[in-house]
């Protein structure tokens, strides 16, 4: 039997007389109860307040009008994670089949359908207990407790510190989503926040059974629809026959706004396991470096063999928009570009370095040094379209966010994964790339910015990925970082299937992204601001060594096919230029970089659109309608398609050049 007197329950009824009559009978049993008297009001509640179960009269607005189920419109327009019931005076079989049927998810509007007639109020307090045992899976006798400090008002004012006037119920909701997830267990202890990202935390959790045996997980919770993406695609891309190199999966919990997966840490000891950033802290290198090889090549070292093929049709740098989210940190170019005098002016009052920009280039004075250091503008060289691209890189199954905080290593030496959102399909290289950056621009925290600079220049005086690079002249921790970089880079050259001129595009992108996020408006301490100008150093010196590459700013492709400009946000088909809207181009864009693949439903709602796949048929009509939009843009006629195809009942297929029947 559940502890009756933790739960909240919403009633709500127009008919005054008999909510008091029920709450009185409710509470002097020990319930809580909140009350409504309006369709408004109750949806009001049960998106804002901590409810367990909602009692609803089917009509709430018009007693005698046998066309008013308002209730039922509550029911089915609230969280389907809260247990509904129906009351009414006026049952019909229609009605009690509407509340109750499935829907293609497996819920239900309604939990049970109650004839007010036979419904007294002490046989209500009956109803509900059984309803709150039957449906609300809380464990009341969970014993909670912090090592070393930390709370649940905490956390969820981490995620959401928009929410302050409702954090007490909210925070008492993220208690409810534990005690769901782990209801099975006596006791867990809860240590502080390895990482947190896009509305997630992750959290490593000892749990205990009732006889003292312990269980260490990490715990991914947070937003609902981001852990249920997270969750998605740890389901669907993570491959069965290796996860157990990485993380077990518990199970997962959910509440009205939070969702939370347990995931079984199998590492030898999760109390002295630390993040790639604790221990280039604490100089634990040689640690680092054997963790590094682990992580690459026995953790991923499989993963990279699933699926693998060399898309030598795929627009990398329209990937690198789509996967470092550039379309949404920088709208236009312009406003980049207008970013970096702001960015020139912080970094002179914190003295980090001088700074100089034009249009041109940029120029950077070090202290004590006569020297000015000058590169070509690096925008300036994506506005004019000047980016090699190269087409040797081999797609795989990666993690997508490999950083100083999402890998952890143990005692032993073995690394361990952490977030699981952006596992999918991509360029081997993205999963090295995006360490090598966390090292230079996160780990590396030295303000000096004459050790970034020797830095970057030992880093582009290697011919290879796999040659070793010259250390004199660099001081400790520049070493160290250097050190772990040339580590990366040779597990690269082995394992991504890539050369150095690909995988520095990609850096030159990493390092763009980073720029973007620079806020002219923020206070920066110096440490932070010198890995924003070693960011723009780094792309500044990438961009000197392809500044006489020319690129026509119309390929051959575009006018005897169909060619994706992710500068523009447009695509040419046959010689002419077509707008597309947002999500018709993150449609299309992820369609073109797997040129003649199917690209089911669920790829394009999870990797394209960064939406939950498993869509309800709303969201399926909507995806059919976008691209039937997008068809008729992209075809000379859209009634015989030559580019884009339909596989019925999957999903669509993109060709890149005209295909006749």
């Amino acid at each position: 039997m559940s502890k009756i007197a933790d739960f909240q329950i919403l009633l709500a009824d127009d008919d005054q007389i008999f909510v008091r009559t029920c709450r009185n009978s409710l509470e002097d049993a020990g319930i809580r109860v909140l009350t409504a008297y309006n369709p408004d009001d109750a949806i009001h509640l049960l998106k804002t307040e901590r409810i367990h179960l909602a009692i609803l009269d089917l009509r709430m607005e018009r007693d005698h009008d046998e066309k008013d189920k308002s209730g039922l419109m509550v029911a089915k327009q609230t969280s389907r994670l809260i247990p509904k019931i129906i009351l009414t005076k006026f049952p019909t079989y229609q009605d009690v089949v509407e509340g109750l049927k499935q829907d293609l998810q497996g819920y239900q509007a309604a939990v049970d359908f109650l004839d007010k007639r036979d419904t007294e109020p002490t046989k209500l307090v009956e109803i509900v207990q059984a309803s709150l045992d039957q449906h609300v899976n809380i464990n009341w006798d969970l014993e909670i407790q912090w090592q070393p400090y930390d709370h649940f008002l905490q956390l969820v004012n981490c995620l959401s510190p928009t929410v302050a006037d409702s954090l007490t119920s909210r925070a008492a909701e993220f208690e409810d989503l534990f005690r769901k997830l782990f209801r099975d267990f006596a006791q867990i202890t809860i240590w502080p926040r390895i990482t947190q990202q896009d509305g997630r935390l992750m959290l490593p959790v000892f749990a205990f059974d009732s006889a003292g045996t312990e269980t260490r997980f990490i715990v991914s919770c947070g937003c609902q629809t981001a852990v249920l993406a997270e969750n998605q695609r740890y389901q669907k891309r993570v491959p069965d026959r290796l996860s157990i190199k990485n993380l077990g999966r518990l199970n997962t919990a959910m509440t009205t706004n939070y969702g939370a997966t347990a995931y079984t840490f199998l590492g030898s000891d999760l109390e002295a396991t630390a993040t790639v950033r604790q221990l280039f802290r604490k100089r634990a290198v040689d640690e680092l470096l054997q963790g590094i090889d682990h992580l690459y090549q026995v953790n991923l070292g499989g993963w990279y063999q699933t699926g693998r093929e060399q898309n030598k049709q795929a627009d990398l740098h329209a990937f690198y928009h789509q996967w470092l989210r550039l379309d949404e940190l920088i709208p236009s170019l312009t406003q980049l570009q207008r970013l970096l005098p702001a960015l020139a002016d912080s970094a002179l009052r914190a003295n980090v370095v001088e700074l100089d920009v034009t249009s041109r280039q940029v120029s950077f004075q070090l202290p004590n040094d006569e020297h000015t250091y000058r590169f070509p503008n690096p925008v300036t060289l994506m506005a004019q379209n000047r980016l090699p691209q190269s087409r040797r890189a081999h797609w795989g199954i990666t993690h997508g966010r490999i950083t100083g905080d999402t890998v952890l290593v143990d005692r032993k030496n073995q690394a361990w994964l952490l977030d699981f959102a952006q596992v999918g399909r991509a360029p081997l290289l993205i999963d090295f790339v995006s360490l090598e950056t966390a090292v230079k621009f996160d780990i590396f925290d030295d303000h000096r910015f004459n050790q970034r600079l020797a830095m970057e220049v030992k880093l582009n005086q290697v011919a290879t990925l796999h040659e070793d690079i010259d250390l004199d002249t660099l001081e400790s921790d520049a070493i160290n970082a250097v050190w772990l970089i040339e580590r990366v880079r040779q597990n690269a050259a082995s394992l991504a299937g890539c050369d150095l001129a690909a995988y520095q595009q990609a850096v030159f992108f990493c390092a763009i992204a980073r720029i973007a996020t620079f806020n002219p408006d923020t206070f920066y301490t110096p440490r932070k601001l010198a890995a924003y100008v070693h960011a723009l150093l780094n792309a500044a010196m990438l961009a000197e060594l392809w500044q006489n590459t020319q690129v026509d700013t119309v390929p051959e492709q575009a006018t005897s096919g169909i060619w994706l400009d992710h500068r523009n946000k447009n695509v040419w088909v046959e010689d002419k230029p077509i707008e597309l809207t947002s999500q018709e181009y993150k449609i299309l864009r992820y369609l073109y970089q797997n040129p003649g693949q199917l690209c089911t439903y669920d790829d394009i709602l999870q990797d394209g659109l960064n939406e939950p796949a498993g869509p309800d048929p709303d969201e399926l009509n909507r995806l059919h309608t976008a691209v039937s939009r997008l068809r008729r843009k992209i075809e000379p006629d859209p009634k015989i398609p030559r580019y884009l195809f339909t596989v019925h009942g999957r999903g669509y297929r993109l060709f890149l050049t005209p295909q006749f029947n």
